[in-house]
This record gives C-alpha cells, sequence and structure tokens, in this order.
C-alpha cells in the first residue's frame, strides 16, 4: 500500500515541466507552479495578488507585507529578511514571463501557512493556522522554523532526540487522540517518521521521558530528508478522534492511511509545522 503510495507521488512529481495547480485560502492562483530540480516553485506575484497583499519590486529586489510581517529579498540570491531576520532559502528566486517564482519554503515562512501536494491532481494547497482552537506545540523550536540538528538521524549528525509536545484545546467529545509526524515533501509521500497511538483524551504532552511510548506504531529515530531537495515540511499532527480505539485493517505509514483508517472519527486535526534540509 505505502509502495504504491510513493510510486504515485513519484510518477507525478518527476513530470519535470508540467505546471502545479497553487491553492491559497481555498484561492485557487490564475497562474500555475513549476517544478525543476527537485522543487516546486511558486508564482509570489500571483500568489500576493490572490490574497490582496502589498508587493513591492524595484529591479531585482521585492518586498512586501503579510498581515504586518515585512520581508525583502533579491532575486537570484538565498538569503530571505523577514522582519530583521535573515533566513536562508533553499533555492534562489527567478523571474520568467514578468513573475517572481519562489520556493514552498518561502511562502509558507513569509506567509505563515503549512502546504500539502496532492499529486494525483498536481495540486499544492496552502493553509493557515490561524484561530485555531485545537493547538500542539513544541518546546524545543518555534512554528515555521527550521529544525535544530539534534532530531536528526544519527547518521547524518543528528542525536535522534525526540522533541517534548504539548497541546490544548481537545474537543470535548474526544476519546482518543493520534499522533503522526509527517514528511510533506511530494518525494516522501506524507510518510510518518513518528506514529503514537491511541492517547487517551487526556492526555497534553509526550516527551522523551513520559510512559506513552508503549502505544508508539512507528518509533522516532530522527529525522532523515532526501539529500539535494530543498526544505522538507515535516508536520506534527494530533488527531482527536470519537472512538476509544480505531478499528483499521493494513497499514498505518502515510498521513493519507491515516485519515482513510480514521473515516469520519475525526473531531479535530492540531497541526504544528517545522522544516529540515540536507
Amino acid at each position: 500500500m505505502m509502495a504504491e503510495t510513493i510510486e504515485d507521488r513519484l510518477r507525478s512529481y518527476y513530470r519535470w515541466n508540467l505546471p502545479v495547480k497553487i491553492m491559497i485560502d481555498d484561492i485557487e492562483l490564475p497562474v500555475t507552479g513549476v517544478m525543476s530540480n527537485a522543487q516546486i516553485y511558486v508564482p509570489l506575484k500571483a500568489l500576493f495578488a490572490a490574497i490582496k497583499q502589498p508587493l513591492q519590486l524595484r529591479g531585482v529586489n521585492v518586498s512586501g507585507t503579510y498581515k504586518g510581517n515585512l520581508f525583502d529579498v533579491t532575486i537570484g540570491t538565498n538569503t530571505l529578511r523577514l522582519n530583521g531576520t535573515t533566513y536562508q532559502l533553499d533555492a534562489a528566486p527567478f523571474g520568467t514571463n514578468q513573475e517572481i517564482y519562489v520556493t514552498t519554503f518561502f511562502v509558507a515562512t513569509v506567509t505563515q501557512h503549512i502546504y500539502e501536494w496532492f499529486a494525483e491532481s498536481r495540486l499544492l494547497v496552502f493553509e493557515g493556522l490561524e484561530n485555531e482552537i485545537f493547538q500542539i506545540a513544541a518546546r524545543e523550536f518555534a512554528p515555521f522554523s527550521v529544525l535544530p540538528q539534534q532530531f536528526l538521524k544519527k547518521d547524518i549528525g543528528g542525536q535522534e532526540q525526540l522533541p517534548t509536545l504539548e497541546w490544548a484545546g481537545i474537543p470535548e467529545k474526544a476519546q482518543s487522540l493520534a499522533l503522526f509526524l509527517s514528511d510533506e515533501h511530494p518525494l516522501a509521500a506524507g510518510y510518518s517518521y513518528w506514529t503514537v497511538m491511541p492517547l487517551t483524551a487526556d492526555v497534553t504532552r509526550i516527551a522523551a521521558d513520559d510512559d506513552h511510548h508503549d502505544k508508539t506504531l512507528h518509533r522516532f529515530r530522527g529525522i532523515a530528508p532526501v539529500q539535494n531537495t530543498g526544505y522538507h515540511e515535516y508536520l506534527f499532527r494530533i488527531f482527536a478522534l470519537d472512538v476509544p480505539k480505531p478499528i483499521y485493517t493494513g497499514q498505518l505509514n502515510t498521513v493519507n492511511e491515516a485519515r482513510a483508517a480514521f473515516d469520519k472519527h475525526v473531531l479535530d486535526v492540531a497541526v504544528y509545522p517545522t522544516f529540515a534540509k540536507l
């Protein structure tokens, strides 16, 4: 099942130069994105026009504002400045056909949106996390930040350290919880590096020294993004379910398999994003 899912995504992902539909906040952009060198590039001018946010172009310099967040970048360089903080991009923005293209990491960082790739329809969807009641957070790193090295696999220089996660706003009717840590890069097919379920609905944290790891389906062995494929988006997800223990057949290796297994029992999902690359 998982092999079929990855094969389908790879087949779609490696159709280089075919257009990629882009949606943000339920708005489909009139200009498509592109795939090149294991990256998805998003049309920045079309995106900011769709969400009605200001964007200024002065030669090769681009600056803009998204809900009070100020950014500027120079076309052809890998440095993004956001609210005075410097970020190293995974690929430099480039201009062509009166448009400026940036990576998914750029868009996610500037607009604070998570994203998900739908291979069959070649659709990339950006979704905001504002005003969510059910929320999850990591103690060791901020949302939309680059994952600290200690959380990577040991064979690529990490320590395979488990993060400490805490959550709040659990739906009142929840009877159990399921934790997934998925890699949302198109090459990874939403594979879960860490799966813990079922947790009882009164659990509000998980850490390396907790007793909850006896519910682990996939033991955490550190993050390992594919080399030279840009930043991978990793999402910590907590599913709140209305059953004490979901009944399923087959594997739960990916988020899509979890969605199919949980079906109509999902009350809400809390999400926390981070990024990593090699």
